[in-house]
């Protein structure tokens, strides 16, 4: 399995992510549910995503969003008997400043997951088998992760502006619906 992972840099907010095989649908499916989350790019107020190298995302983007409304670049690690020599970032279209083109937030925000959630570690023992155990874990790590886990006194939802004050479990698991 394979999961793409929308983070906004600035916040640490965890926008959601997509889970499945990796291949273009999977792909399509994470842009359609990321530009259905974000404030709609405009020319003047465009959206900036920085990726890996996989080419899929290029079709995505241009799928869900309008490429005059997006500053898209990518980070390619350049390898070499599995060790990285080299690393290339690239301004696929858009206008970015190469310098704040960048993955390492996101490298660090996979390696958390990683560490607390096992399915989601590289050659694990136990994984999920089903896609819905995979996006379920997810679900329940995003929450922690925006309402619950404070850096500087803020979760990254309060930085977001969507949350007031920090929740614990018991705000979460006996809220009124």
């Amino acid at each position: 399995m394979y999961s793409y992972l929308g983070y906004k840099r600035d916040t640490q907010f965890f926008i959601g992510s997509s889970v499945g095989k990796w291949n273009e649908d999977t792909c399509n499916e994470f842009y359609k549910m990321l530009s259905s989350r974000l404030r709609f790019p405009t020319r003047k107020r465009k959206v900036t995503i920085n990726t890996d190298g996989n080419e899929q995302n290029i079709g995505g983007i241009k799928k869900h969003f309008h490429v005059d409304a997006v500053n898209y670049s990518r980070r390619k690690k350049i390898r070499k008997n599995q060790k990285i020599v080299g690393i290339v970032s690239e301004i696929i279209f858009g206008n970015q400043d190469r310098a704040k083109i960048g993955i390492t937030q996101i490298d660090g925000f996979c390696s958390k997951l990683r560490e607390r959630i096992s399915c989601f570690t590289r050659k694990a023992r136990s994984f999920a088998k089903r896609k819905t155990g995979l996006e379920d874990r997810l679900e329940i790590f995003s929450v922690q992760h925006n309402f619950m886990e404070k850096k500087r006194g803020k979760t990254p939802a309060m930085r977001e502006g969507i949350a007031s004050k920090i929740l614990d479990w018991s705000n979460v698991l006996h809220a009124r619906i």
